[in-house]
């Protein structure tokens, strides 16, 4: 968490010259991949450790055209002044805190469709169909800033970023969640703990309601795996279901009755094997 500790201890003005030598480091030592999610309508790459290169492009559908890179770079600066204002200090508060960045960096999404999005802004940059194909092959992430059509993909991806460029063991996966009988696509982060990894997910959190039974609070839905589970999920394409999962208030840890599943490189669940894990 050494830069973690810089920004903390920096002034203001200096913040974008430690982020640029940060992101410098970061990319350059990546493991370079061209891309993460769909190639002809396969899952591909649907698991990957680290930061994510800033040329590498996500492939979000399996036969659309849209992708977008992460040659975006603005949030960077702005989580290490949201680290400031908000007296970020520990990985805890990190890793919660994370959830009010993305969702004031994007917006909440399905309010708006980031097809249209990057369709709209290749139209209006361009003159013919050669110049549109070419545009929708310089999108980037940055594109959904505000525009509350971010979904899983966008938010893992900058969830990724992030947690990796200070330190944190991280890892980007794709496969399917189930949370009650409902079952879809899904993107998440795994982050590595002192003895054992979690789960961490940025989209479906876990939300804390007011008395009126309005949502008052989002938190990230951190579920805890051991390392045995975590080969098993990656390795044979296993379900897992966690249960009795839990949100973070001030240092305290509040306990949700219920479950959820995951499973990785796939978007199958029913005939996976699943383990429980509480």
């Amino acid at each position: 968490m050494e830069l973690l500790n810089e920004i903390i201890n920096c002034e203001d003005k200096d913040v974008k010259k430690i982020i640029d030598v940060a992101i410098e480091k970061a990319n350059n030592s990546s493991n370079k991949i061209e891309i993460l999610g769909f190639e002809n309508g396969f899952l591909k790459n649907t698991f990957f450790k680290g930061f994510i290169p800033l040329d590498t492009r996500v492939r979000y559908e399996s036969y659309g055209v849209e992708t977008y890179s992460m040659q975006t770079t603005d949030f960077f600066y702005k989580f290490a002044l949201f680290i400031k204002e908000n007296n970020i200090n520990n990985g805890y508060s990190f890793i919660c805190g994370l959830e009010k960045f993305i969702n004031s960096y994007f917006g909440f999404f399905k309010a708006n469709i980031r097809e249209e999005i990057f369709n709209d802004i290749a139209f209006k940059t361009t003159k013919t169909d050669e110049e549109y194909f070419a545009a929708l092959e310089k999108n980037e992430i940055g594109y959904l800033k505000g525009k509350n059509a971010a979904m899983c993909t966008e938010r893992t991806a900058l969830a990724q970023q992030i947690l990796s460029i200070f330190g944190f063991e991280v890892y980007y996966c794709i496969g399917c969640i189930k949370v009650g009988e409902q079952i879809e696509p899904h993107a998440f982060n795994i982050v590595k703990r002192k003895n054992d990894y979690a789960i961490l997910d940025y989209t479906v959190p876990a939300i804390r309601y007011d008395n009126n039974g309005l949502a008052k609070d989002y938190y990230p839905f951190i579920g805890i795996l051991s390392e045995e589970t975590l080969k098993r999920i990656i390795n044979n394409q296993e379900s897992i279901k966690l249960n009795n999962y839990y949100y973070v208030t001030g240092n305290q840890k509040a306990i949700i009755n219920g479950s959820r599943s995951y499973v990785i490189g796939s978007y199958e669940m029913d005939n996976k094997k699943s383990n429980s894990k509480h």
